[in-house]
């Protein structure tokens, strides 16, 4: 209990953290990002690597060499000596199909990167308003013990007068125990869902924080009228046209590859104290390889590709649909029902404290009506923080970053 206390006592000193603090402080140094930023340079360097030609290659040959026999054998006169190069030339554009395949991944990577930033952005909203839940109803229920504590102070006035049975003090030190174990719990829950969220935003050290954007105080979320809006932002969606390029370059690549290179040859032969030049060219024949299996396989893959853009799409919407149809119920039912309940909540608990303390009510009436205000204010702290996390969704539907 008092460790619960200190903690919020140092927390309320420190600055208080919104929600677009917290996405910020998530992207800019969550240690994930690290991982997928270096798979970005990863693919720079395969991308200048793809852009080389092949090296030369130099060969010395010699030729007619031997150490028996006479006359003795002269090697610089009596052996065939050859000094040329060897160059291979790419044919059906294998350089530049290798490039495009390099930068197709590297966009693929590109887009990995903000995939995980909303994956993120999305748990980070999520753990954010699991707080700000917990702080309100931690809060609430702080304010509720206060309000019983000073009905109970009351009633061991009127028992010390004797104007009053130490039955119903009883009743009432009962019902205020019950809300203190019920704020300390929630005190707990304060505490674990804090972690939480720090733990969402990448924070290598765990520190009590202080929360900017009550649940009941936040702004709406946006929702655009066209759902198409999700497909254009979300990474998933991005990610799956990306595939379907990777799998048509893949496969162009591997179409090129069937072609063979032609090797070109040029140099100098000594023969004989006579000193000449070579050429020549020579290339592989296609007769038992001719690259099929791995042509087939990535065609293969950009079928597969293309299927999985149209269920990615199909999943995006109706995730979006869901999200926006969730969030239009707990619009109505926190306008319709839940805002209405409380208002007859909190005016049959004021009508109760007025008669009881004009004595025309009874004790278990007075607490009934306690009872029922604080389940009332429990279910409009739910509601408000479905409404937010409704919101959230929405926003992560979308693919929404600060």
């Amino acid at each position: 209990m008092q460790l619960c206390l200190k903690l919020l006592v140092l927390a309320s000193a420190l600055p208080a953290i919104t929600l677009e603090q917290a996405l910020q402080e998530a992207l800019r140094n969550h240690p994930l990002l690290a991982v997928s930023q270096s798979r970005i340079e990863s693919n720079t360097g395969k991308l200048q690597q793809a852009g080389l030609r092949p090296n030369p290659l130099f060969i010395y040959q010699s030729e007619d060499f031997r150490t028996w026999q006479s006359p003795a054998h002269r090697f610089w006169q009596d052996a065939d000596h050859f000094f040329y190069l060897q160059q291979t030339f790419e044919t059906a554009s294998k350089r530049s199909r290798r490039i495009d395949l390099a930068q197709a991944n590297q966009r693929r990577a590109t887009i990995e990167l903000t995939l995980q930033k909303q994956t993120i952005a999305a748990r980070v909203r999520v753990a954010y308003w699991d707080a700000a839940g917990a702080v309100a109803r931690e809060s609430m229920l702080r304010e509720a013990y206060r309000n019983l504590d000073a009905v109970t102070e009351y009633h061991r006035v009127q028992v010390r007068e004797g104007a009053m049975a130490e039955a119903d003090l009883l009743r009432v030190e009962l019902e205020e125990q019950k809300i203190l174990l019920l704020a300390n719990a929630a005190a707990v829950d304060v505490q674990r869902a804090q972690i939480r969220l720090q733990r969402e935003m990448g924070r290598a050290g765990i520190e009590p924080i202080t929360l900017d954007l009550p649940i009941d105080t936040a702004s709406p979320g946006f929702t655009p009228a066209n759902p198409e809006a999700a497909l254009e932002q979300r990474a998933e969606a991005q990610l799956a046209r990306q595939i379907i390029l990777v799998a048509g370059a893949q496969l162009q690549l591997e179409s090129a590859l069937a072609t063979p290179n032609i090797d070109g040859v040029a140099g100098y032969k000594r023969s004989k104290n006579f000193d000449t030049m070579l050429w020549g060219v020579q290339t592989q024949l296609p007769i038992f390889n001719r690259n099929e299996g791995n042509i087939a396989s990535a065609s293969a893959e950009e079928r597969l590709a293309r299927n999985a853009l149209v269920s990615t799409e199909a999943l995006i919407r109706s995730e979006y649909a869901g999200a926006a149809r969730e969030l239009q119920l707990r619009e109505q039912q926190l306008r319709r029902s839940v805002l209405p309940l409380r208002a007859r909540a909190l005016e049959l608990n004021r009508l109760a404290r007025e008669a009881y303390r004009l004595g025309g009510a009874d004790l278990l009436r007075l607490l009934d009506a306690l009872r029922n205000l604080l389940d009332t204010e429990l279910l409009y702290i739910e509601a408000q923080l479905a409404l937010r996390q409704a919101e959230a969704s929405v926003q992560s539907a979308l693919g929404a970053l600060p």
